[in-house]
This record gives C-alpha cells, structure tokens and sequence, in this order.
C-alpha cells in the first residue's frame, strides 16, 4: 500500500469517527449526502459550494479566473474592487498563493498586475487580459 493511500483511508476512518460521534442522526445523513455529491466535483467547484466563498460566490469566481490569466512568474497580484472585508482578503491570498496578494492597496507595488473586480478601470493602466467581472491590468507606460 502507498503512503498517500495510506494517509486517505486514516483520514477517512478519523473523518467517520468523528461523524459518528454527533448525536442527531439526521445530521449524519445529511452530511453524508453532501459528501456523496460533493466528491466527483473538480475542487474548484466544491470550493465554490463551500462556505469560504458564501459571502460573494462570484468573487470567487473572479479569483480563479485571475488566477488562471496570470503571466507566468507574477511577483505579486493587487486586488481593486473587491470587498472590503477579512474574508476577500483571506480568500484571495489563500486562492492566489504562493503569489502575494494586496487587497484594496493606496498603491500597486511596481511590477506587480492589478486586478480589478468589477466594471471600473483606473486611468493609466492597460488591460493585460479581461477575467470573468473583471480584468487584469499592467501599467500603461
């Protein structure tokens, strides 16, 4: 048996003891059919379902559509338009990495792209590429 075979039917096994473990069985029925149509999903889409992305689903959308864009060897991405808030930040850094990533920033560290989520363009940048509800953006000189 391989190792990563390994560590699946262990965490598996964790996974079903601590299911069993509730006290409502309803509870555990429910779980277990979201965990039966959630699994032939690519993980992008069961991110997509899951709670981190349930403050603004298309936000998230944006992000994979960025992060798919991106120039090879991007030092860094700055986000405009997104929501001001923990969970943006948090999900964008944690969707981009290892690319660091600056949310709402008072300015774009030089050679870094700017994307921009929603339909504004801030003057003296170009569109590199359109993303879904968005763009992503160099500077214009």
């Amino acid at each position: 048996m391989s190792p990563r075979r390994a560590v699946v039917g262990l965490a598996s096994a964790l996974l079903l003891l601590v299911l069993l473990r509730q006290d409502d069985p309803e509870r555990l029925r429910s779980r277990a059919r979201l965990l039966g149509r959630m699994a032939p999903l690519d993980g992008t889409l069961r991110r997509l379902n899951g709670t981190a992305a349930a403050f603004d689903p298309q936000f998230y959308v944006f992000l994979e559509s960025a992060r798919r864009g991106l120039p090879p060897s991007t030092p860094g991405v700055a986000i405009l338009g997104a929501p001001a808030s923990s969970p943006a930040a948090y999900l964008a850094t944690y969707h981009l990495a290892p690319v660091p990533v600056l949310v709402a920033p008072e300015r774009v560290p030089p050679g870094w792209v700017l994307a921009v989520y929603g339909p504004q363009r801030p003057p003296g940048w170009k569109v590199i590429a359109p993303v879904w509800k968005g763009a992503l953006m160099t500077p214009a000189s």
